[in-house]
């Protein structure tokens, strides 16, 4: 068993600039972190898509600290919960996900789990293993310990009846799963974020009346626009920057987001010391140019998840590109059969996109041929174009 560390200090940077509260307080987790008995956490994470991206990493981080005082770690990959999708924040029934689906989007998972947590620190649990095989008995069971009032309260519940918008049951229940999962895993505590604070509590509750004993919540701070309020990293908008983005991709990404993101992801998915990110903060409230510090964060989140080097190819890459006007290094490359295609026929097999989206990207002036903007639908490509869609998108016909 590995050595559990009751340092106060080193329990106290536990709760750093990731996290928001602590459940039941942080007094008591502090007090049970500090009894010297090695205690097991957990963060579950739906694959409703095949990324993991940097609004997953704030937990990662602070599951990371945990690991490093000697305690238990479970990535909980919820392949069943996944199939109804959480609810939370969503004004509308998500679409239904396949079991195969889940599967699918849930493969490349651990690789991109491993780029902050180490293999060895961490064990993996599906919660299929136990949500696929309750009876009927047992989830009617279940559900005595929950009552509507409790569970109508959720502001997106709220939205949803003010809206007249429908609400399944199947969603009214995604609370009751997710809670279950730490009684059928009987952990000590949980990890998410603020967004999650009502399905972590669910938990809390049933883990207390169910296990007889107390289950910590830690909630982490949502990677967000401090102004608007709004994720920064949204899968379900596809806007996001993934732990698999290739450099070039994450560093542009990265200087496409919003200047006042740069505080926030500073702060709360790299591990730079508080005394660093207290000089980022100063810098942006002396004028300093954003897009100095945007570059600056660019560039430490290429190095984290793909090396120094890389890093600096991707700097310059951006600069040769965006900067410069001039081509990217490497092009990749798109073959066609004939002698000719449409462009949006190009645009839908190259993005993977319909038709209809297609059209609005060339009547947003977002489609380039040749350093060309493309004005219609019906342009023609040939091998040796060089086809630009959006900011950063390049592909050459062959």
């Amino acid at each position: 068993m590995a050595k559990i560390v009751t340092d106060k200090n080193k329990i106290t940077e536990l709760f750093g600039r990731q996290v928001a509260a602590v459940f039941p307080s942080r007094e008591r987790a502090e007090e049970i972190l500090g009894a010297g008995k090695q205690l097991t956490f957990y963060l579950g994470i739906d694959p409703t898509g095949p990324d993991i991206h940097l609004g997953h990493t704030t937990n990662l981080l602070v599951l990371k600290k945990l690991a490093g005082l000697g305690h238990k770690i479970i990535l909980l990959i919820g392949d069943f919960t996944a199939q109804t999708g959480d609810p939370t924040d969503k004004d509308a029934t998500r679409r239904t996900l396949t079991a195969e689906e889940v599967k699918t989007n849930s493969k490349t998972y651990l690789k991109q789990v491993t780029k902050i947590l180490p293999k060895g620190l961490f064990t993996v649990r599906y919660n299929s293993q136990w949500l696929g095989k309750l009876t009927f008995d047992e989830v009617r069971k279940l559900t005595r310990r929950i009552t509507v009032q409790q569970t109508i309260t959720r502001d997106m519940f709220q939205k949803r009846l003010a809206g007249n918008k429908p609400i399944t049951v199947e969603e009214f229940l995604y609370p009751l799963m997710q809670g279950y999962d730490s009684v059928a895993m009987a952990v000590d505590g949980e990890i998410g974020g603020t967004d999650q604070t009502f399905n972590m509590l669910m938990g809390r509750d049933l883990v207390k009346n169910i296990l007889g004993k107390e289950k910590i919540v830690i909630t982490t701070k949502l990677l967000e626009d401090p102004q608007t309020k709004k994720k920064l990293m949204n899968k379900s908008e596809g806007r996001y920057i993934s732990l698999n983005d290739s450099p070039p991709e994450m560093f542009g990404k990265t200087m496409a987001l919003p200047d006042n993101a740069i505080l926030p992801v500073f702060s709360y998915v790299t591990e730079l010391p508080d005394q660093k990110i207290a000089e980022i903060e100063r810098r942006l409230n002396g004028g300093e140019n954003p897009k100095t510090l945007k570059e600056e964060l660019a560039y430490e989140l290429v190095k984290i998840y793909h090396g120094e080097k890389a890093a600096g190819q991707a700097q310059a890459e951006f600069k040769k590109v965006f900067s410069e006007g001039q081509l990217p290094s490497a092009l990749a490359e798109f073959k066609i059969s004939n002698g000719s295609m449409s462009i949006v026929t190009l645009l839908e097999k190259w993005l993977k996109i319909s038709a209809s989206a297609a059209k609005r990207l060339i009547d947003q002036n977002g489609v380039k041929v040749n350093d060309q903007v493309v004005s219609g639908w019906d342009r023609e490509i040939k091998p040796g174009d060089v086809v630009k869609a959006g900011p950063r998108r390049f592909v050459r016909v062959v």
